[in-house]
């Protein structure tokens, strides 16, 4: 991988999940990222063990960009068609194993939009980070809020993974 002058490059990980991120330093205060970090993996062990994930005992990697709203809308449109920025894109694998780890995909967050949204919104901007992330992974899982039956389910697993994180419902 090229860095930028720009860019930085972290690891987190425990026994069973790795996350590899880069995060352009331009868009993300340090601060933030730091909070991420601290919160990232107990997420994690509360996103597997809420959706019951078959993967909950692998050892899953997970790709991590932390990026701004021009390289997210140039993604959203390549792969969706739609032409603006969005808070988090996730984009599943195929289930790909590397050596002995399970690769689930890839998770980009837009810095301009999250700290827009959490501002109108009244949120905590890490608490909100922390909650994309959540539904990033859930839909590298395979869940998705197409169908009002399918953002039920999702939804009700992200309310609960945030509960037992002690992070507000961001549906009130």
């Amino acid at each position: 991988m090229i860095k930028l002058a720009e860019d930085y490059y972290k690891i987190w990980e425990n026994d069973s999940y790795t996350l590899e991120a880069t995060i352009v330093r331009s868009l993300w205060d340090d601060s933030v990222i730091t909070i991420f970090e601290k919160k990232i993996i107990k997420t994690l062990l509360e996103i597997f063990k809420s959706s019951k994930s078959v993967f909950l005992k692998n050892n899953i990697l997970i790709s991590l960009l932390f990026s701004g709203d021009g390289q997210v809308t140039e993604l959203n449109k390549y792969y969706r068609n739609i032409n603006k920025p969005t808070n988090v894109l996730s984009f599943p694998s195929k289930k790909i194993n590397t050596k002995s780890k399970i690769f689930l995909g890839d998770i980009v967050f837009s810095s301009q939009t999250i700290i827009e949204e959490a501002k109108r919104d009244n949120k905590n901007l890490e608490d909100h980070l922390i909650h994309l992330f959540i539904h990033g992974v859930l839909h590298l899982l395979g869940y998705d809020h197409e169908t009002e039956d399918d953002a039920y389910i999702m939804e009700s697993l992200e309310i609960k993974v945030l509960n037992n994180l002690n992070i507000d419902n961001p549906y009130k």
